[in-house]
């Protein structure tokens, strides 16, 4: 089952327009990526996913959802950050997608956020990843950080009227935040969305839906855009 997982992962990946010559090296790392998921797992509780099949389908290609949704966010060098990272998903997974990617991956739980350094490290990131173990608000309000990002992403963390609050001061003049959602969630988080939105002269865009591979299950992002 875990290889059929993997042909159907490669094929996703093709089709969010990554170069097939880079998905054995990818592929390694996301292997690696797994080991070390599953050996930390337990005292940083990072997942409840169990299983190769889940990390493989529901992380790895959920986390790459967005290069089919805006493509184009990623083609320019601003630098990106990633809220509430987790175990790092996706900043680590558009990491080794992109190899010109530049991330500051924000996560406060502090086992997290060293769990997140430990991988960046191990799949050769580290010159690439860097790791804030601080919340989005608290970041905004350093100099370093403050409308720094081209790019913000933000996968399973809080409700979208909740992150635009918090995220709007990291973004750079005409930065993104993509806040990856269900089709659910984004009928039910839109409207109060719109309204935060409004409050601070931002504007939001929403994907089409897209289905994961296997039956995964359907992905749907919202794109709060700065004002240029």
């Amino acid at each position: 089952m875990c290889e059929q997982a993997i042909r159907q992962l490669g094929e996703f990946w093709r089709w969010c327009g990554l170069p097939a010559g880079r998905w054995p090296e990818a592929l390694a790392k996301c292997r690696r990526y797994w080991g070390l998921i599953r050996a930390h797992n337990a005292r940083a509780r990072l997942t409840a996913v169990a299983t190769a099949e889940e990390f493989y389908l529901k992380h790895v290609a959920d986390s790459l959802a967005v290069l089919l949704a805006w493509p184009e966010l990623f083609a320019g060098p601003g630098p990106a950050a990633d809220v509430g990272s987790g175990a790092g998903l996706p900043g680590v997974v558009l990491a080794l997608a992109l190899p010109a990617l530049r991330l500051t991956a924000v996560e406060a739980n502090r086992k997290k956020a060293a769990f997140i350094a430990l991988a960046a490290d191990e799949l050769g990131l580290a010159g690439r990843v860097h790791v804030a173990p601080r919340t989005s608000r608290e970041l905004a309000k350093e100099h370093d950080y403050t409308r720094r990002f081209a790019v913000v992403t933000a996968r399973a963390v809080a409700p979208a009227e909740k992150l635009i609050r918090n995220v709007r001061g990291l973004l750079a003049p005409a930065g993104s935040a993509v806040l990856y959602k269900t089709p659910p969630a984004v009928e039910a988080e839109l409207p109060l969305a719109r309204r935060e939105a409004g409050r601070h002269k931002l504007r939001i865009e929403v994907s089409g839906e897209i289905a994961l591979p296997a039956g995964a299950g359907r992905r749907q992002l919202l794109r709060v855009v700065a004002p240029g």
